[in-house]
């Protein structure tokens, strides 16, 4: 990676909820998927792109490189879906924040209040450091810009066989307790007096957190087998697909069958490809699928996870929100 890669504007690839959407469109025809919410499609993809060997020695949390990546897929949706939060830093308006400006938000957070455990544990300084960056910086960052968020806690695993169920319904039901993935438009219906059974939102995606590394959750997704899977971004997994909206018109899931399996196998087990049509479309649905969905039997292969989640949003401007010391002190809701 050339130049300053924490001044720097970091690229991505957009749009990933919208071409999920497509796929699970097909997949819902093809009775492979009964339904599936999903979050804004402005959100940004960012996968690692900084050599591990520039970043220093790892900290007690992660490495540096993770917490980079972590900042571009979680807190770049606020530079797409609300350019008056970069405004309210007095800072340039652009489509991806650098890590100098988000190192800047926490560190402007911490000295007006917030988190006073952590501002001691960074010496009350982070910009221009390369250290890992956790749930904690992430609240911290987002309730300074004014947006109302909450931590949920998964200390241990909800079933005896070491499945976090908890997790999966605590998403699922809150999707709609809390209105959280409140639906703004659809693909598979017309009828707006149907629920539609693909829906596709303007909410900000969940902070998804676990030892060591942290992913986006983006959406959730009930198969035939009624079984619920989490649709997220992993910025460990880099999709470099080159497509365009003619490309995009004809992405289907039929032909994927037609592919030997040993095309399949060596498809599926690249991270970083560049292909086009006809190619294209099996990557699409190979890759997308390995890269998008986690199952109950994936999360049960960490102990712990945390979840934050974006409660307000339109951000409420810092220095006139009368009751923004009530955020100085994080608090979490923990799930057993």
């Amino acid at each position: 990676m050339q130049g300053n890669y924490q001044t720097d504007q970091p690229t991505g690839l957009g749009h990933l909820p919208a071409l999920l959407a497509r796929l699970l469109e097909q997949s819902y025809r093809d009775q492979r998927t009964r339904s599936a919410t999903l979050c804004d499609k402005n959100v940004v993809h960012i996968g690692t792109s900084v050599d591990k060997s520039k970043l220093g020695p790892e900290t007690g949390h992660g490495d540096a490189d993770t917490g980079t990546c972590r900042w571009y897929s979680r807190l770049s949706f606020l530079g797409r879906s609300s350019p008056a939060i970069i405004h309210a830093l007095h800072a340039p308006s652009i489509a991806i924040p650098s890590i100098h400006l988000w190192q800047s938000v926490i560190q402007d957070a911490w000295n007006n209040g917030f988190d006073p455990d952590g501002a001691a544990h960074f010496s009350g300084h982070l910009i221009g450091k390369k250290q890992w960056i956790g749930t904690t910086e992430v609240y911290v960052a987002l309730s300074r810009l004014g947006l109302k968020c909450q931590i949920i806690d998964f200390p241990k695993p909800s079933a005896p066989n070491g499945q976090h169920i908890k997790l999966i319904q605590w998403v699922e039901i809150n999707r709609y307790t809390l209105d959280y993935f409140n639906s703004t438009s659809n693909l598979t219906d017309n009828n707006s007096t149907i629920k539609p059974k693909i829906e596709i939102t303007n909410r900000f995606p969940l902070y998804f957190q676990h030892d060591g590394h942290s992913r986006t959750i983006i959406g959730i997704e009930i198969n035939s087998d009624c079984q619920t899977q989490l649709l997220i971004l992993d910025p460990a997994k880099r999709i470099d697909l080159s497509t365009n909206r003619e490309e995009e018109s004809h992405l289907s899931w039929t032909g994927i069958h037609q592919t030997p399996s040993s095309v399949r196998q060596s498809l599926s087990q690249k991270e970083h490809v560049t292909l086009n049509q006809p190619s294209l479309i099996y990557v699409l649905i190979l890759s997308f699928w390995a890269a998008h969905r986690l199952t109950l039997k994936e999360l049960s292969k960490k102990k712990q996870y945390q979840i934050l989640c974006v409660l307000d949003q339109v951000p409420k401007p810092a220095d006139s929100d009368p009751d923004q010391h009530k955020l100085h002190t994080i608090r979490s809701l923990r799930i057993l």
